[in-house]
């Protein structure tokens, strides 16, 4: 499955968007499992 974002953020937190380096977005591959886990983790912090 394929990730695309406009921004990352990074380690010091700032975000980096992708028009300041030329692109339209950053994209990543990730697996269905690893995707299945981000969407638990924020259903979980948004009950919170």
């Amino acid at each position: 499955m394929l990730i695309c974002r406009a921004f990352i953020t990074l380690k010091d937190g700032t975000r980096l968007y992708a028009k300041q380096v030329g692109k339209k977005a950053f994209c990543w591959e990730v697996t269905e499992e690893e995707y299945k886990a981000y969407l638990e983790k924020q259903k979980k912090n948004k009950k919170k």
